[in-house]
């Protein structure tokens, strides 16, 4: 709920469905600014996972089921403040792409760079495991 005042994606204007993989039990979305990456595979993680997106980039976690507050192993964390450009070479039908690392069963979302704070939830009105700078660009006040 937080993650959608920040951003409102749920009504956003954009929306994409990139990819169903049946195979390797991947979902990826675009919804509003957010990329979303869904892994269901019980046991299989996917290195270099190669995922489209509309905006070149530079995007950054702003969640990831994998963190410890959601009961995760931290293996895909906003912690590590890592920045994913999109690159201009397309995938899934997408302009530009970019390479992510997706764990077994969870879900990470990736935002625009500039809207993510790693240490967000550390602030007194942060929302433990979101890394939404202030009260996000699409915060209904």
């Amino acid at each position: 709920m937080h993650l959608e005042k920040a951003f409102g994606f749920v009504c956003a204007p954009h929306q994409w469905i990139s990819r169903m993989d049946s195979a390797d039990k991947m979902i990826v979305c675009e919804r509003g600014d957010l990329v979303m990456v869904f892994n269901f595979h019980p046991t299989n993680s996917y290195t270099d996972y190669k995922v489209g997106t509309l905006m070149k980039g530079p995007y950054k976690i702003v969640l990831s089921s994998d963190e410890e507050v959601f009961g995760g192993w931290k293996n895909v964390t906003k912690e590590s403040d890592v920045s994913f450009s999109g690159d201009k070479g397309g995938h899934d039908r997408r302009p530009n792409s970019m390479l992510v690392y997706a764990p077994s069963r969870t879900v990470v979302v990736y935002a625009p760079a500039e809207e993510c704070d790693k240490d967000a939830d550390l602030k007194s009105w942060g929302i433990p495991g979101l890394a939404v700078k202030g009260l996000g660009p699409y915060y209904a006040r």
